[in-house]
């Protein structure tokens, strides 16, 4: 069921057009500034976008930003690093040089990419569990962002799946701990 959910939600941000995803992830990333900037973050978890996902970078300031580094696939690990940006694993965009990593102690935010949402907070992303190990135990403001159209009544979760607190999107916020 998950995997059905997921590609037709792929089928869906795949036919986005960059216009579409440009206008809609300005309007998404303004969203997200006020929300962040109610808690003053000075160090900010986040994520390149990739495959057609919403762009939550437009208006945060990229001196606050960490990104993503896979550190093993086999475990399917990751870290955040501060650093420029190149294609990598997947033809993700990660940190080239990785410098400044940013430890799971200092984490107080994290901006979640995800194929889709439900107002619960659970997501659906690309199946390798990446995120969910990452998350597992780490207790901070979790924000999933996608676009409107890629939120679904009801994930199919698992036992393994964390969900998140927020998500942003380019028409809202939906507070998902209170729907659950």
């Amino acid at each position: 069921m998950k995997n059905e959910q997921r590609n037709k939600l792929l089928k869906k941000r795949g036919a986005l057009n960059k216009s579409y995803i440009h206008t809609k992830s300005a309007l998404l990333s303004k969203k997200l500034y006020v929300v962040l900037k109610r808690y003053a973050f000075s160090k900010i978890a986040s994520y390149s976008p990739y495959n057609n996902e919403a762009n939550p970078n437009v208006y945060l300031n990229c001196k606050v930003l960490y990104f993503p580094k896979i550190t093993s696939i086999k475990n399917a690990s990751m870290s955040f690093f501060k650093g420029t940006l190149a294609k990598s694993f997947n033809g993700i965009r990660e940190p080239k040089i990785f410098k400044r990593k940013l430890f799971k102690k200092q984490i107080r935010v994290i901006i979640i990419p995800g194929v889709g949402f439900d107002e619960r907070g659970f997501r659906i992303g690309y199946g390798a569990g990446f995120y969910d190990r990452f998350l597992k135990g780490l207790r901070v403001l979790k924000i999933g962002v996608a676009f409107e159209c890629c939120l679904i009544d009801k994930v199919e979760d698992t036992e393994n799946d964390v969900p998140v607190d927020l998500v942003v999107t380019e028409k809202r916020e939906i507070h998902c701990r209170l729907r659950r």
